[in-house]
C-alpha cells in the first residue's frame, strides 16, 4: 500500500514484514502454482493441435510426477500438481474429423 503525504509529494510505503521462512513459503508455493498453470496451459494446447502425441505428454508428466515425489515436501507438492495435469490430460479426446 502506497500513501502520499500532504506535505510533501514523497512517497511513504506501509507493508507488511513477513519472516524470512514466511516468505520463503510463500514464494517457493507461488513457483508451484506458476509452474502448474504453465504446465497445464502448454500440454493441453500442444496435445490439442496435434503437436505433441497425447501419449508422450503422459509419459512426460508422469516421469515429472516420479522425479518429484522422491524430493522435498515442496516437490511433492509440485506432483500433486503435476497429477493435476495429467488426470486433465488424461480426460481430453481429440475431435475426430468429418
Amino acid at each position: 500500500m502506497t500513501l502520499r503525504n500532504k506535505t510533501s509529494p514523497t512517497r511513504i510505503c506501509v507493508g507488511v514484514m513477513l519472516h524470512p521462512d514466511e516468505a520463503n513459503e510463500a514464494y517457493t508455493a507461488a513457483h508451484a502454482i506458476a509452474g502448474f498453470q504453465l504446465a497445464d496451459i502448454a500440454f493441453g494446447v500442444l496435445v490439442r493441435n496435434g503437436i505433441l502425441p497425447k501419449s508422450v505428454a503422459e509419459r512426460l508428466l508422469k516421469q515429472a510426477i516420479a522425479a518429484n515425489r522422491t524430493r522435498d515436501p515442496a516437490n511433492q507438492a509440485a506432483a500433486e500438481l503435476l497429477a493435476v495435469v495429467l488426470q486433465t490430460l488424461s480426460k481430453f479426446h481429440r475431435p475426430t474429423r468429418q
